[in-house]
């Protein structure tokens, strides 16, 4: 600042392609500043200030002082890999990487060839992984249960080193597909060489477990705010004009050095329209391959999206639905014989977000066990309207939308003369429906399944639908 109290013209002037790389790198490290590389390194203030802004890109002791910025952000854990510090110091046009002839580069090149340099590498991108999840992944499990087997099909997914670039975890609400997720990434991201993750949430509906159910009219669907919160967790550089923040990450994504690979988890994907959208800014083919990214949705999108890889979440058994209704539960719980318990395995048909509710409900009530059943089962009243809203309100407007108001109404209504959870074959279901056109049957079908309102079973040769959306849709 002059004494007038106005910046300097060189405070003014934009900072060079290496002062924004540098300050990227000064950002991986909490409370390190460009005045404590210049202290660390010996630098003068000033003339680093120079480099930043680009007026000082040449000269007999400017690859000296590039040697001395690359071995003190080494030492901070600012700069991890040898292909990160060359392409810091390219960014100044004169300036080419460190040479194996020059006894002096050799001397910084081997900072990153020791086994211990690897060690360390490797365990802050794990440290960085899961710092960057528990800021930004909301989560409220403490154990899964019946999950490990698609936790390992989901590891083998992100660990495919040339094949499915886009991992779908796709089923109804409350399943559990967020748990499942992100235990998958907390696990084995880094094993299976990613250097970055980005977690961003789309969710703009939420059931608490006392059955309130909250709207987040903004909840961040803007998807230059959702970019934005990738690029930062990501250390992409985004411009000041937010209309260019999806270029600008498509650019900066694209531009990583050839050692550094992205896995995206995009949450709670929960309308079709979000679903469109993330595969238009994120799953394009200049994105994917090194990189992946993981959602996880209510809707199909086997068939819609290239490089997909798609795992359906189902509820509990029987036996981990029981596992997890005890470790919610009191003594008297715990205590409860597997019959006593079943009618909430049930009700819910292993739900694992309604087998909370109902717990919860119990708790707080201090209402007969059958009393809380039924208040689950009255779709009617508050908590099963919210219930309802919560788990099949889009998509039931979703397939009027896309089929029609009185096709809806009948493939659902189809299942009518069966009892609640029960499962129908398709010859069965096209003549409860009534819907005579062969292509419209089969359109309003498909679009159903895709929307997780009926379910498919023995290689499609049932179909089903939630008891309690049988409820809703027979008992109205």
């Amino acid at each position: 600042m002059t004494q007038s109290g106005r910046p300097r013209r060189e405070d003014e002037k934009p900072d060079s392609p290496f002062g924004k790389a540098l300050k990227e790198y000064l950002r991986r490290v909490e409370n390190f500043t460009q005045t404590d590389l210049a202290f660390e390194t010996g630098i003068p203030e000033k003339t680093l200030s120079h480099m930043v802004k680009g007026r000082r890109t040449s000269g007999t002791m400017l690859r000296r002082d590039l040697r001395d910025i690359i071995r003190v952000l080494y030492q901070n854990k600012a700069l991890l890999t040898l292909e990160e510090a060359n392409q810091l110091i390219t960014t100044i046009p004169a300036i080419k990487e460190l040479d194996e002839r020059d006894p002096d580069d050799v001397e910084i090149i081997e900072l990153f060839d020791t086994p211990v340099a690897e060690i360390e590498r490797a365990a802050l991108i794990e440290e960085h992984i899961q710092g960057i999840l528990r800021n930004n992944a909301v989560v409220d499990h403490t154990q899964l249960f019946g999950a490990d087997t698609l936790i390992e099909k989901v590891k083998d997914d992100i660990s495919a080193p040339q094949a499915a670039w886009v991992i779908s975890l796709c089923g109804e609400g409350g399943l559990g597909k967020t748990a499942i997720a992100y235990e998958a990434v907390a696990r084995y991201a880094a094993a299976a060489g990613f250097t970055r993750v980005g977690w961003v949430s789309a969710k703009t509906l939420q059931l608490l477990p006392d059955g309130v159910l909250l709207r987040d009219g903004s909840a961040e669907l803007h998807w230059s705010n959702l970019v934005k919160k990738l690029a930062n967790q990501l250390e992409i550089h985004l411009g000041d004009n937010s209309s260019g923040w999806i270029t600008d990450f498509q650019r900066g994504i694209r531009s990583l050095s050839p050692g550094e690979r992205c896995l995206l988890i995009v949450d709670n994907l929960e309308t079709v329209e979000d679903v469109d959208e993330a595969i238009r800014y994120l799953g394009s083919n200049d994105l994917v391959n090194p990189h992946k990214i993981l959602i996880t949705t209510r809707h199909a999108l086997l068939g819609k999206v290239r490089y997909l890889v798609e795992r359906h979440v189902k509820g509990l058994d029987f036996k981990p639905a029981l596992h997890f209704i005890r470790s919610l539960g009191n003594d008297a719980i715990e205590e409860a014989s597997d019959d006593e318990l079943r009618p909430i395995v049930e009700v819910t048909e292993g739900n694992p977000l309604l087998i909370k509710l109902f717990v919860t409900r119990l708790f707080i009530s201090h209402l007969p066990f059958p009393l809380v059943l039924a208040e689950l089962q009255a779709v009617n009243q508050r908590l099963g309207r919210n219930i309802i809203d919560y788990l099949y309100a889009e998509s039931l407007s979703v397939l009027e939308q896309q089929c029609g108001k009185d096709a809806a109404h009948w493939i659902l209504n189809a299942f009518c003369p069966l009892g609640a959870g029960d499962s129908v074959s398709y010859e069965a279901l096209r003549t409860y429906s009534g819907i005579e056109d062969e292509e419209m049957f089969r359109n309003t079908l498909r679009v159903a399944c895709d929307l997780s309102l009926i379910r498919t079973s023995k290689l499609n040769s049932l179909y089903s639908i939630h008891s309690l959306l049988w409820n809703f849709v027979c008992d109205n």
